[in-house]
């Protein structure tokens, strides 16, 4: 017999070739076959022992089989073939029984409802005399007793004969079938087979009881011909392969007595070499679509199908919102979230796979180098040091193509991201402030040097380091902020200690400390923009290096940044905003970082059409609120083999349909899931997962992903790491000399002198506004000339007004005592 693999697992792909012999052609080797067909030994109505099905039978026919080579071509089956016999054709079959026990009463039972008449070779029943004379004795004392008892005995006899003349076929026994059990052993060794056959055999003795099997065969006095012989060979075979019924006379068995012959093995069978189910899992939903590539749906994996087999089933994607997966690592989360992946790039939607590591991409990627795609594909790759690297850019501070308006939500996600990413509770509240002040005055700066048509100068996150630390540089730039935050950098900022600066500046230095991430991060202008890639449906694939808290940073900083678009699509009619999928590898690490922001997303994307699909070792390890919104928010559940306590708080969400054990003992590739249809969520089901190799290998391009390269560095604006680096130790020197350039935004003060009441003594009503102020002329213009005489030199001074000063006064009169509110550096 041979025992059936285990469907749940994946088969592996063997992808050596064949050893060849000769010219070309495949080494084979003869294979010898054992064959036994067997019969009932006796009258069929003579039953075989009732086998109990605990322990299971099904063990020691496993262990016979156990031996048994498939790498080497061997095998051994067992087959048995039942074709239910007629209710008309069993009472007849009855009677005559019954008929053949009145004819021969004192070989076999009597007729029914009389005691069998057992004598002695002398003609009498001493039992029955002894009896008599004992009823003598007794008197009429035991009459009654002796009626009630003649009818008990009356009764007994009557059930007891029917059994004897019977057997088996009493009425009310099972439904009744007429069998064939063909047994076949295949070996590259003549005696091996023999030998497989013979243990077969030995495993069906526990049937043997009234009656027994044997091998079917002529019987020649001193041998016996039977299934291996050229008589019997070639029927044997046509009947072993086609399924061609021809039971042999006296074949008839009930289902009790073969009950272990037809079961599936239980948790009692202990034997090594079985399929086991791995525990009691609803079927799948009949409403769940099969998935042959359609555009709108996203394939799952393999389900059973009711009429046997599997099919490829999918669910539709306008069902999807959020999806979560959980299990062990290397049990299959990852190949079903690509499998997923590719499908929805190939159907024309926008994907991003935040791929810890770069393994995924490196999988995916000869599957979608194809031309029609090439335009739409995005890589960053921030896992290789190297300097001659190509890399996209990302700016988070850059204000092209932004709205003054939108800063205030840029510096909100930036500084959020960071204080995630690095722990900083409501304790840190100073560390925040700075950090918050330098990105809003970086962010302002980039706003004025973009407004000017210079991009390529905007400051990056590393220039938080400069404007903290270099006093000069941030001089220079203070007179081109607004006043709130030029007040907190000539008031407030003074009055912290040192020992605050470096708590911000580590940050900088830690992500200075990859290549990678700087040259990702330190280029003015970004060619990573996640709102456009939504719109446009890209396929993005960000792979960080997968460790430490530089990795963190950037995933909160990501991970804000595509709530952050998400949310900007409210300005998008909602016909128009395009579908878009975002895939989160190790989601555990990713959480940690963003501080909730995964918990917004499930709560506030979905009407703006973005999707989650997170996958995850331990559901138990997310944040309180990240887990809550997911679980609240789900349309696909899945897990893989875990914990017991990991599967308890999966299960708990399906109440007592699935047990905790069924999921502890899932197999490698094996899912239980459920997912949302239009009847609302669906009973868990148990799914065999597909390779990428399996579903996708007609789209299998290895040759192209040279092509493919060239595109993503087109596609991105890609430059090398060694690039970028001397651009950004260049960006300090090279802003500072533009941005004096500019002309000074006018101050955001009143005219000085407008909150003085009339009765103070200098006001004078009817003189002339004076055109300059204490800083200079307050439109930006100097007196007596219509043009801007913009600040070229670096170094602070006074300004000197247009008008000459009066020698005959020590004071010219149009000088207003200094205003206190008034910004001191631009005074000189």
């Amino acid at each position: 017999m041979t025992i059936a693999s285990d469907t749940t697992v994946a088969q592996p792909v063997d992808l050596a070739k064949p050893e060849t012999v000769g010219r070309g052609r495949p080494a084979t080797r003869e294979m010898h076959y054992a064959r036994a067909e067997l019969a009932l030994a006796l009258p069929d109505h003579l039953a075989l022992r009732e086998v109990p099905l605990t322990p299971d039978p099904l063990e020691a026919l496993a262990n016979a089989v156990a031996d048994v080579r498939e790498d080497l071509g061997e095998s051994a089956d067992v087959v048995l073939d039942l074709v239910p016999v007629s209710p008309n054709r069993v009472s007849s079959r009855r009677r005559r029984l019954l008929a053949q026990a009145r004819r021969n009463p004192s070989d076999g039972p009597a007729i029914p409802g009389m005691p069998q008449q057992r004598t002695n070779r002398f003609g009498f029943d001493l039992g029955a005399v002894m009896s008599e004379i004992a009823t003598e004795m007794k008197g009429n004392q035991g009459g009654g007793a002796r009626q009630r008892q003649h009818h008990q005995q009356r009764t007994t006899y009557r059930i007891t004969d029917m059994k004897a003349a019977m057997g088996k076929l009493v009425p009310g026994a099972e439904p009744v079938f007429s069998m064939q059990l063909l047994v076949r052993t295949c070996a590259r060794d003549e005696y091996r087979a023999r030998m497989l056959l013979d243990q077969v055999l030995a495993a069906l003795e526990p049937w043997s009881g009234d009656n027994h099997l044997r091998p079917v065969g002529l019987h020649l006095g001193v041998t016996r011909v039977r299934a291996d012989h050229w008589i019997y060979r070639g029927r044997f075979d046509r009947r072993f392969e086609t399924g061609l019924f021809v039971p042999r006379r006296h074949s008839w068995v009930t289902a009790q007595e073969i009950a272990g012959l037809l079961k599936p093995p239980t948790k009692h069978n202990m034997a090594p070499n079985i399929a086991r189910s791995g525990g009691v899992v609803p079927p799948p939903p009949a409403a769940l679509p099969t998935w042959t590539g359609q555009r709108g749906l996203l394939p799952l994996g393999w389900v059973a199908k009711p009429g046997g087999g599997e099919r490829l089933a999918g669910v539709p994607l306008k069902y999807l919102l959020f999806a979560l997966f959980v299990g062990k690592s290397g049990f299959g989360k990852t190949e079903m979230s690509l499998v997923q992946a590719i499908a929805i790039a190939h159907g024309g939607f926008g994907v991003l796979f935040l791929d810890p590591h770069g393994d995924g991409w490196t999988r995916a990627r000869p599957y979608l180098a194809h031309k029609e795609l090439a335009n739409r594909i995005w890589e960053i790759d921030l896992t290789s040091p190297e300097l001659d690297k190509m890399v996209g850019s990302w700016n988070p501070l850059s204000m092209e193509r932004r709205r003054e308006s939108e800063i205030t939500d840029i510096v909100q996600y930036i500084v959020t991201g960071f204080a995630a990413a690095l722990n900083w509770s409501d304790s840190a509240g100073r560390a925040k402030t700075i950090l918050t002040r330098a990105v809003e005055s970086l962010v302002y700066l980039s706003w004025q040097v973009c407004r000017a048509g210079r991009p390529d100068l905007a400051p990056t996150v590393f220039q938080i380091r400069t404007i903290l630390t270099n006093a000069v540089w941030r001089t220079n730039v203070l007179r081109y902020l607004p006043k709130d935050i030029r007040d907190f950098w000539e008031n407030v900022f003074p009055g912290y200690s040192k020992e605050a600066i470096p708590v911000v500046t580590n940050i900088i230095e830690r992500l200075s400390s990859s290549n990678a991430i700087k040259a990702f991060l330190g280029s003015s202008r970004s060619t990573y923009d996640i709102r456009h890639a939504m719109d446009t449906g890209k396929i993005v694939f960000v792979c960080p290096a997968g460790t430490g808290d530089v990795d963190r940073i950037i995933s909160s900083l990501l991970i804000y940044d595509l709530f952050r678009a998400g949310l900007s699509r409210r300005n998008t009619p909602p016909d128009q905003r395009r579908d878009f999928y975002t895939f989160i590898d190790e989601l555990t690490s990713v959480d940690g970082a963003s501080k909730g922001t995964l918990a917004q997303i499930t709560e506030q994307l979905r009407k703006y059409n973005v999707k989650l699909l997170a996958m995850t070792q331990m559901a138990q390890r997310l944040s309180a609120t990240t887990r809550q919104g997911l679980l609240q928010n789900l349309s696909i559940l899945s897990t893989t083999a875990s914990d017991v306590d990991e599967a308890t708080l999966v299960t708990r969400r399906w109440g007592k349909k699935v047990a905790p054990d069924t999921i502890v003992q899932l197999n490698r590739y094996s899912y239980v899931m459920s997912v949302t249809l239009e009847s609302g969520s669906t009973d868990p089901f148990r799914v065999r997962g597909a390779s990428v190799e399996d579903l996708y290998g007609d789209y299998y391009r290895p040759q192209n992903e040279e092509r493919l390269t060239r595109a993503i560095d087109e596609n991105l604006q890609r430059r090398s790491v060694r690039d970028i680096l001397t651009d950004l130790r260049r960006l300090d020197s090279r802003l500072r000399r533009f941005i004096v350039t500019l002309p000074v935004p006018p101050d955001d003060d009143e005219p000085v002198g407008a909150d003085l009441p009339p009765s103070e003594p200098g006001f004078d009503e009817s003189a002339p506004p004076d055109p300059e102020g204490p800083d200079g002329p307050v439109d930006g213009t100097a007196a007596g000339s219509g043009a801007a005489r913009p600040r070229v030199h670096d170094s602070e001074g006074t300004v000197i007004s247009g008008a000459e000063p009066n020698p005959a006064e020590e004071a010219p009169a149009n000088v207003h005592p200094i205003n206190p509110h008034q910004n001191q550096s631009r005074l000189g």
